[in-house]
């Protein structure tokens, strides 16, 4: 009896505290069909496909919504590259480059059925090492450092829908 009082007690308190997931917000903003329409970075095409692929697995993950044709969505998600910038970060004794700090840029546009237009300019930055021995290895650093710092740019876009959708 006990414990069943101490569970009811639990239960009230956080119905309560007045938690609500950021899901509920981004569906208010997007609807419940979301589609994702892609403008490829020409010097970094694979790194803007993967940015795609995260888009929707975000939508299904967190925004808890589908996505869905263009022609069936409730919200266009409009993803730009804008710039991927290779900032020198570190350098040997030889003064040759170990370091760089990749920063993205990345602007989302989303438009809604309601009429409404949001545009945000996200950045990201990820450090990633140079092998002065194999240039592959540098390559991969830096293509997994580009999708990290994609990661924070859509983060960013996650916390400004939300934030939206509250109004």
């Amino acid at each position: 009896m006990g414990r069943l009082i101490a569970l009811v007690a639990i239960m009230l308190a956080f119905a309560g505290c007045g938690y609500v997931p950021s899901a509920t917000f981004v569906q208010k903003a997007l609807g419940e069909r979301v589609y994702v329409e892609l403008k490829v970075n020409l010097p970094n095409p694979e790194n803007s496909v993967e940015l795609k692929d995260l888009m929707n697995k975000i939508i299904i993950a967190r925004f808890q919504t589908r996505v869905s044709s263009k022609e069936d969505a409730d919200s266009i998600i409009i993803v730009e590259i804008d710039k991927i910038a290779d900032t020198t970060f570190a350098l040997s004794s030889s003064a040759f480059t170990t370091y760089y700090r990749v920063s993205a840029y990345v602007t989302y546009t989303y438009d809604n059925k309601k009429g409404t237009r949001r545009t945000f300019n996200s950045s990201g930055y990820y450090d990633y090492n140079v092998s002065l021995d194999n240039p592959l290895t540098t390559y991969n650093n830096r293509y997994y450092a580009i999708n990290q710092a994609f990661t924070q740019t859509v983060d960013q876009f996650v916390a400004q829908i939300s934030f939206e959708g509250q109004k």
